[in-house]
C-alpha cells in the first residue's frame, strides 16, 4: 500500500498572498455592489504597484490600464460606493488578528482629510529644509 506524501510547505510568498487576500475579502461587506469592490481591489494592487505619484492615474497607469476609461474608478471615491466606518472597524479588527498581545500595534494615517479653518495647524509648525543655505 503506497504511503500518502506530505503536502510541500507552503512558500513565504504564498502565505503572504493567502493571507492579503484573506484580509481583502473581509472587507467585502463594506461594498454595496460587487464591481466597486472589485475596482477597489483593483486600486489597491495597483499601489503595490505604483512607483511614481499615488494618484488614480497613476495606479491605473501601473495595472495597465492606461486606455481604459478611468471614471468608474475616480466615482468609486467621490460617491458613497462604501461605508468608511465598516472599512475602518474591519480594517483594525482583521489587523489586530494578527498582532501579538504584548507587541504594539502601530498605525499611521494621512493628515490631508483633517479639516483646517487656518493657515497653521495646531502642533506643527516649519523648519528650515537641511541643506537649504541660511
Amino acid at each position: 500500500m503506497p504511503r500518502k506524501q506530505a503536502p510541500p510547505p507552503q512558500a513565504p510568498v504564498s502565505i503572504l498572498l493567502a493571507t492579503l487576500m484573506q484580509i481583502i475579502a473581509a472587507h467585502r461587506p463594506a461594498f454595496r455592489q460587487e464591481r466597486t469592490f472589485r475596482r477597489a481591489v483593483a486600486l489597491l494592487f495597483g499601489e503595490l504597484f505604483a512607483f511614481a505619484r499615488h494618484t488614480v492615474t497613476q495606479v491605473l497607469l501601473a495595472l495597465g490600464m492606461h486606455d481604459t476609461d478611468p471614471t468608474a474608478f475616480y466615482r468609486l471615491f467621490s460617491r458613497s460606493r462604501f461605508d468608511d466606518a465598516t472599512l475602518t472597524a474591519c480594517l483594525f479588527r482583521e489587523t489586530l488578528k494578527r498582532c501579538s498581545k504584548h507587541d504594539p500595534y502601530v498605525i499611521g494615517i494621512d493628515s490631508t482629510q483633517i479639516p483646517r479653518s487656518s493657515l497653521t495647524l495646531p502642533g506643527t509648525s516649519w523648519l528650515h529644509a537641511f541643506r537649504t543655505a541660511v
